[in-house]
């Protein structure tokens, strides 16, 4: 198969587009092909032509409403003549109509419940978040019906497209069993605490910061602040928070392999409380303690693994307690630490995601067919 990605939002090396979709359809032998946006060269990457369309936006803004890129990447996906054309942004959604109106078979993956993220986005207005989702959706679904294909990272947002579209499929978006080095014997529960991702208040930040000051436990902080007024208050106020900046995979394996425990207390939000978070099963593939909020979805993987403990994101009070409970007893952590690891290799582990990709691919073909 000859297979083109395209993202004008996501950089190169994004790890999902890349280093799990890319890299492993290129290693079953298909022709695989990267259209970004960014200002670099082209490039060929582990089997996987990376080309730029370089016309980077200079905001959020200037990202949704860019027509240039748009055109460019359109142009450029056509002059591939791909057999699939694998769409990841929903910036996006009309020019995968436009592929489709050639003749082409196209995917959309759909990364979030985007219409759910907009009611959480700090930038957009709050009195205008609500209209602009709903405009949103009713855009989406209206696209999602002309598509080949779906993909998607978790049961919630299969439930909402799949009356919308025949094909849809789950892709999860677990991590590698090769990919994060499992602690094992070197696990302790007294090295520092750890939080990977995005930093922002509906990540549960300040919280976290808080919770780890008033527990005495040292706190690893790694990725991107959202905003330079919530950096520099966690900074300030905290003087247990150690900001180690937006790290590589192997870095954060490291940081990972040296941490006691690991957070993913995201608020209550409506995006995600129904997500899947990255860092949690990268934390359960290092074989550290999870302390995460205590939504269903969260809990069903947490609890019944027992690689962790659910908490109020809210409470500061009720993570102290897991903090200390992990802390202070070894022959518990120990056993949450191995739980996490034994759940990856078995079930949450991106070996087996990549499966049902190459099927999804095999059967719109079929399909075309």
């Amino acid at each position: 198969m000859k297979i083109c990605h395209i993202t004008t939002v996501h950089p190169r090396y994004d790890i999902r587009i890349f280093w799990k979709e890319c890299v492993s359809m290129a290693k079953e032998g298909n022709e695989v092909m990267l259209i970004v946006n960014d200002d670099q060269d082209n490039e060929e990457v582990d089997g996987i032509k990376i080309l730029s369309v370089k016309s980077p936006s200079t905001n959020r803004l200037s990202r949704i409403l860019s027509v240039r890129a748009k055109k460019l990447a359109y142009k450029k996906a056509m002059d591939l003549k791909a057999d699939i054309y694998h769409f990841h942004d929903p910036e996006l959604l009309g020019l995968g109509i436009k592929l489709k109106k050639q003749g082409t078979c196209v995917i959309y993956d759909s990364h979030e419940d985007v219409p759910r993220q907009i009611l959480a986005k700090e930038w957009i207005p709050r009195f205008m978040r609500q209209i602009i989702s709903k405009i949103f959706e009713l855009y989406e679904n209206r696209c999602v019906k002309k598509y080949d294909a779906i993909i998607v990272p978790t049961p919630h947002i299969k439930d909402r497209f799949k009356h919308l579209n025949n094909s849809v499929w789950e892709v999860c978006n677990f991590p590698s069993v090769e990919e994060i080095n499992y602690s094992g014997e070197n696990y302790s529960n007294c090295n520092p605490a750890c939080y990977i991702g995005d930093l922002s208040n509906n990540r549960g930040i300040k919280q976290i910061a808080e919770a780890t000051n008033k527990a005495g436990l040292e706190l690893n902080l790694c990725g991107k602040f959202h905003s330079m007024g919530l950096e520099q208050e966690i900074l300030e106020e905290y003087n247990n928070v150690k900001y180690l900046g937006f790290l590589g995979r192997s870095e954060i394996s490291e940081i990972l392999n040296n941490s006691s425990m690991g957070f993913v207390t995201l608020l209550n939000t409506p995006n995600d409380a129904m997500s899947y978070p990255i860092k949690l099963f990268e934390y359960m593939a290092a074989g550290i303690p999870v302390i995460s909020s205590n939504f269903p979805v969260y809990k069903e993987i947490v609890e019944e693994n027992n690689c962790g403990i659910c908490v109020d994101p809210l409470d500061i009070d009720d993570i102290c307690d897991a903090i200390n409970k992990i802390r202070n007893n070894k022959v518990y952590s120990d056993e949450l630490h191995k739980n996490g690891r034994i759940a990856i290799e078995k079930k949450y582990n991106w070996e087996s995601q990549a499966k049902i990709l190459i099927k999804s691919y095999e059967c719109c073909l079929n399909y075309d067919k």
